[in-house]
């Protein structure tokens, strides 16, 4: 048996690309589940985050720690300004939803053309912002397009995968001449396989970049 890897999520839509993920390249690791949809939900109510939310997001990666997590994995991207606050208060590694992507999509040395597909307007705005941050930090170039996929995480909450996946597969057939095309949600990664057979681009996604990133910090070569 491998490390225990906290999985924190706040959209059930989440919780079967990861865990495909790691059944797929690291099956060895022992990754355990927390839900709280009250998450999402409330985060839609308030408009944004409110301390309350904060405070049942540390709640959450506390509590994954004293359930014996070696690192945790949060996977709701509306939530990674809060998850960069708490983690230097844990004790274990802790990742962002969509940081390892980032940090995969820019670690080449010649300035990419990115795109970004996202299925909510928040989170759209929360990867420019970190595109931007980590770049200026490390002294990258790279010119960036973005698109969100109107009606795409509605069809998906009402169990319509297929209308979901229809539309996102739309949407990426605009950005072919791009380098690397990034899904912003984890509910996003079942339809990367079809895209990258679409428009023929690179395609990361949230999920495989996180776990690759994870391995690495365990020292665990891919196969």
């Amino acid at each position: 048996m491998g490390p225990r890897i906290g999985l924190v999520h706040a959209l059930h839509a989440s919780i079967a690309p990861i865990e495909a993920t790691f059944s797929q390249y690291w099956p060895e690791a022992e990754a355990i589940s927390l839900y709280d949809e009250s998450l999402y939900v409330d985060f839609n109510r308030a408009g944004g985050l409110t301390p309350e939310i904060e405070g049942r997001i540390e709640a959450l990666l506390r509590f994954s720690v004293q359930s014996g997590a070696q690192a945790i994995l949060f996977t709701g991207s509306l939530f990674g300004e809060t998850v960069e606050a708490v983690r230097d208060r844990l004790d274990v590694p802790v990742l962002t939803a969509y940081e390892a992507m980032i940090e995969e999509a820019l670690a080449g040395s010649i300035p990419p053309n990115l795109a970004v597909l996202s299925t909510t307007d928040g989170t759209l705005e929360r990867m420019r912002s970190d595109i931007e941050r980590y770049a200026r930090l490390r002294g990258k170039i790279y010119q960036l397009a973005e698109r969100n996929v109107a009606g795409a995480l509605d069809a998906l909450l009402w169990g319509e995968r297929t209308e979901h996946d229809e539309l996102a597969f739309a949407a990426a057939t605009e950005f072919a001449s791009c380098d690397i095309l990034l899904l912003a949600q984890f509910s996003m990664a079942p339809v990367a396989p079809r895209i990258r057979e679409l428009i023929g681009v690179r395609v990361l996604t949230s999920p495989g970049t996180a776990v690759e990133k994870l391995m690495r910090m365990f020292a665990i070569e891919s196969s």
